[in-house]
């Protein structure tokens, strides 16, 4: 669906005008210098607002970032990249097709790959910029310097679930370029410090390279074995010393965690997923960027523990960087770029009385991106329906009172009779 509530993932897609500060925050992701002792970044922002489009936007950055360094001697410019991916998308179906039937599209057929682009392209110029993105990204995808784990904590209800689901991730990342030395270690440390982890579980997960869930059933003697190895082996501090020197190893590589929605969590599954992330703030080149409402978590984290949340997160979050602030030009804007395409051809005079109703009515009600796309999307299934027989814009500013005053709804609708004559 058109207005459904996904994140964009394109600058062409971007109405607000938040492209600027996605690429400063991939940049500084990038060069973070400080990572080599490990780092956590905060993205904050109210509900709505947007969070979830910059984070798609700076890793969008962040990968073409690595693709100009990846090009040599070419180094196109951001901006550059950007129209090369315009080309690239008209031929991407092309090539996710070849990955979805396990064909090894670098061994695609030279003579067939062109005549694909060329078709999908239109033009040799088009063409070719099509190609070199897409050299530049699988270069890139096959050797990040970023290695990028998005985590939605939201997704697993329950504490050992979430950090079960946490190991996992970032084992799994960081052992396919380290070794299973590295995904041991993991496990080691992290269901020490997760102590609610089964081994069963996350350890075992890890280390067997098992799927996620199902496994006391099927390892209970492998989780048996590592029972006794994680209580009998080396100490906390040696397995941790072990980790940070492998990690260290990364280089100039780094691990980028995504955790998202960190304020859709219950309060206990909030603490646990900071407590987890206070856990591993300190592992040498990996950075974590938190997505939260800073006024919702720290009342989450209140409830739970009865301290101030918004002190708590201090000692967690070492730089929290806060979503450029909405006014309602941006809201207007990013309402009128929805409107046009359900009513592109308004009169002169309903043009004005939208205009008004934006001054009298909807301004005082849509406050967010997400407001925006709610009552859009109410608007386009009542337009549907209701189209043909209603005036656009009394419609519109219905709408807006039935999903944020239903009461005054109801009333108009048991009193129509007393209003239309």
């Amino acid at each position: 669906m058109r207005y459904s509530d996904h994140p964009i993932s394109h600058p062409d897609d971007d109405i607000l005008g938040r492209s600027d500060f996605a690429l400063a925050l991939a940049r500084s992701i990038d060069q973070l210098a400080v990572a080599k002792d490990g780092f956590v970044i905060g993205l904050i922002g109210a509900w709505g607002a947007g969070k979830s489009s910059v984070v798609e936007l700076t890793l969008r950055y962040l990968k073409h970032e690595e693709m100009v360094r990846a090009s040599g001697n070419t180094q196109p410019s951001i901006q550059d990249l950007e129209e090369m991916s315009r080309k690239f998308t008209r031929v991407e179906p092309v090539t996710n097709a070849l990955i979805a039937g396990n064909l090894d599209v670098d061994l695609w057929e030279r003579n067939h790959r062109d005549r694909e682009f060329l078709k999908a392209c239109g033009s040799n110029e088009d063409a070719a910029l099509a190609l070199e993105y897409w050299r530049l990204k699988r270069k890139v995808e096959n050797d990040p310097r970023n290695i990028v784990v998005r985590f939605s904590p939201w997704l697993f209800p329950g504490k050992a679930e979430l950090a079960s689901a946490l190991i996992s991730d970032l084992a799994r990342a960081i052992g396919e370029r380290l070794g299973s030395e590295v995904q041991e270690a993991f496990a080691a440390i992290l269901s020490r410090l997760t102590q609610a982890v089964p081994l069963a579980g996350a350890a075992t997960d890890v280390i067997t390279g098992g799927a996620f869930g199902g496994l006391l059933a099927s390892s209970l003697d492998i989780s048996d074995k590592l029972a006794k190895r994680l209580t009998s082996g080396p100490t906390l501090e040696s397995v941790r010393d072990r980790l940070r020197q492998a990690l260290r190893a990364l280089g100039t590589k780094k691990v980028v965690v995504v955790v998202d929605d960190l304020d859709r969590l219950t309060p206990a599954e909030a603490v646990e997923m900071i407590s987890l992330l206070k856990g591993l703030g300190d592992l040498p080149n990996v950075i974590y960027l938190l997505c939260y409402d800073e006024l919702r978590l720290a009342k989450l984290i209140k409830t739970d523990l009865r301290l101030d949340g918004h002190e708590f997160l201090q000692k967690i979050v070492q730089y929290p960087v806060h979503l450029p602030p909405l006014d309602p030009t941006d809201i207007s804007r990013l309402l009128d770029a929805d409107l046009q395409e359900i009513l592109p051809t308004l009169r002169s005079d309903d043009q004005r009385r939208l205009g008004y109703a934006w001054y009298l009515v909807l301004r005082h009600y849509l406050r967010t991106p997400r407001d925006v796309r709610r009552l859009i999307n109410a608007y386009s299934v009542a337009c549907a329906g209701l189209g043909d027989h209603t005036d656009p814009i009394d419609l519109l500013i219905l709408e807006t009172i039935r999903i944020y005053e239903p009461s005054i709804y109801n009333w108009v609708r048991q009193n129509l009779d007393q209003l239309v004559m």
